[in-house]
């Protein structure tokens, strides 16, 4: 089973009440969760780091002369520190996503196997597309799939689709599928009607 991590829910509560604990689950999440990175997610999270590093600026500049030890100042200094941590992952993180969505469009709904039209479509490098799509495999967006490099494409494992045979039961029906568009990675997958589902790809839920 994947791992998923700490719950958003968790994490938000922990960088609102100490921001540390928040801060390393948060990284945490986007670097195991393979579905956080296609969530949507780091809106949020550019959110905080900007609150945090305003208050701490806040915090700076009142502490300056109500603080000799200097406790205060070393928090506030966190805070800031802390802020530009999440914004810059929270941006990576989302300039990833992108290119990760871009490569399972082209991939998966457009059926292009071939790394050198990959990249001429995403503007890159073979060598830059073929180790994002190496990548991608690693973390599991891409299941069942290997870089060719002698054919200079991506091929996927040969593996029986799954069928819903008709119920040998008196009065069962097989379930109704339909394709569906991931709310995430953009990836279609074959669903059941009235089943939430969870997307092959990416792994966040489908609702069909």
């Amino acid at each position: 089973m994947e791992k998923k991590g700490t719950s958003w829910g968790w994490i938000v509560f922990w960088l609102v009440i100490f921001w540390p604990v928040g801060l390393f689950l948060a990284i945490k999440k986007l670097t195991i969760d393979k579905s956080a990175l296609m969530s949507g997610k780091t809106r949020s999270f550019t959110i905080i780091g900007w609150i945090m590093i305003v208050f701490g600026g806040l915090l700076l500049i009142g502490s300056v002369e109500d603080d000799p030890e200097g406790f205060m100042i070393l928090w506030a200094l966190g805070l800031i520190i802390g802020g530009i941590v999440l914004l810059v992952k929270a941006s990576k993180t989302k300039k990833i996503a992108v290119k990760y969505k871009q490569y399972i469009d082209i991939v998966v709904n457009q059926n292009v196997r071939s790394i050198d039209n990959i990249a001429s479509t995403v503007g890159l490098s073979y060598n830059i597309v073929a180790k994002d799509l190496q990548n991608m495999i690693d973390i599991g967006y891409l299941r069942d799939a290997y870089i060719h490099h002698s054919n200079r494409e991506i091929a996927f494992k040969q593996h029986e689709s799954t069928v819903y045979a008709q119920a040998t039961t008196v009065g069962q029906v097989a379930p109704q599928t339909i394709a569906v568009r991931c709310p995430g990675c953009g990836a279609n997958n074959v669903v059941v009607v009235g089943k939430v589902s969870e997307c092959e790809y990416c792994g966040n839920a489908i609702n069909a």
